[in-house]
């Protein structure tokens, strides 16, 4: 059975901890990575032309890294990652771990529709993930001086590989969302940028 990586904030293959235990259990089964991004209508709707341009550049960016198998598919996640997985009959989605409030909500509930396949969250968008480093009582940090101290102290992991070879999964696309136009100048997208 194939492995869904939901990709999100982490559109590149390098440093991509999530990716590779994807491509790891694909493996194991002798398998398949679905590499999937999901157009949420109300993320896409709340955003201005530079973002939603800088984002669909880098999406054809990630399709061209991934041959061309990016599988990008508009709806709520909460309905279209469990539709996907049924469509593959996935053994689990594989997701870089979200901590704030409104990826927490849409994790809870894509994993709730997802029922009997696991949401397998792998590492964090920061360097240190959030709730990691705590005082000597074991509380948040209120104060910079101190967390960054025992932020230096921890210090953080090596960039995770990136995947030799990726037996990446065919599917329908609805291809990657047309730029909108913008009269931002606008850095190159994608992961060699």
């Amino acid at each position: 059975m194939p492995t869904i990586h939901w990709f999100r904030r982490d559109l590149r293959l390098a440093d991509n901890p999530s990716l590779v235990a994807a491509v790891e259990a694909a493996r194991r089964a002798d398998d398949e990575v679905v590499a999937l991004f999901v157009v949420d209508p109300t993320l896409w709707s709340a955003a201005g032309a530079p973002r939603l341009a800088y984002l669909a550049r880098s999406l054809r960016a990630l399709d061209e890294a991934t041959d061309g198998r990016l599988v990008v598919r508009r709806g709520r996640p909460a309905d279209v990652v469990p539709a996907v997985a049924r469509e593959v009959e996935a053994s689990a989605v594989h997701v870089t771990a979200a901590t704030e409030p409104f990826g927490r909500r849409r994790d809870d509930a894509v994993e709730r529709a997802l029922g009997d396949v696991p949401l397998v969250p792998t590492g964090s968008p920061y360097a240190v993930a959030p709730g990691r480093l705590r005082t000597g009582k074991g509380t948040p940090f209120e104060v910079f001086t101190p967390f960054r101290r025992a932020w230096l102290d921890h210090g953080w992991s090596a960039p995770a590989p990136r995947p030799r070879s990726v037996p990446w999964a065919s599917l329908p696309s609805d291809g990657p969302p047309a730029a909108p136009g913008t009269d931002v100048d606008l850095p190159r997208a994608g992961e060699a940028a």
